[in-house]
């Protein structure tokens, strides 16, 4: 219960702190990279996560415009700078009422990714995010 509360606290802070989310009429996609070894080791093991200073989860969540967590199809793929292609494999975490969706990607020091990300949730017409993100090897770690 602790390991799963340790994530649910970093989760939802994620992208509460970086207010980073787009709205889709009545649906927001919240939405945050950040590196894995902001996660405790135990945490990132629970799962599933690999942690390295060149590793980060990409974070998303999707919300009603109730603010309720909506289950959602979430696919997407990270292109560098030289339009090389990483798929994003991403996994369903329910904490309580809340749902993430979690993709773990890996990076060189300064890559300047493009996020393309489509969120299928029913009932709704197709969700199409895209953000772009400088990337850095947390350094001595």
């Amino acid at each position: 219960i602790a390991r799963a509360l340790t994530l649910t606290v970093v989760l939802l802070a994620l992208p509460a702190a970086a207010d980073q989310f787009k709205s889709f009429d009545d649906v927001e996609v919240h939405y945050a990279v950040v590196n894995t070894l902001f996660l405790q080791p135990d945490v990132a093991a629970h799962y599933g996560i690999v942690r390295g200073k060149d590793r980060a989860i990409v974070n998303l969540s999707v919300l009603g415009h109730d603010g309720v967590a909506l289950l959602a199809d979430v696919t997407g793929t990270a292109v560098n700078l030289l339009s090389q292609q990483a798929p994003l494999q991403f996994s369903v975490i329910r904490e309580g009422d809340a749902i993430y969706y979690i993709a773990s990607i890996t990076y060189t020091d300064q890559d300047v990714l493009r996020f393309r990300i489509a969120v299928n949730a029913p009932d709704r017409a197709p969700m199409n995010l895209e953000f772009q993100q400088q990337m850095f090897v947390e350094p001595g770690k």
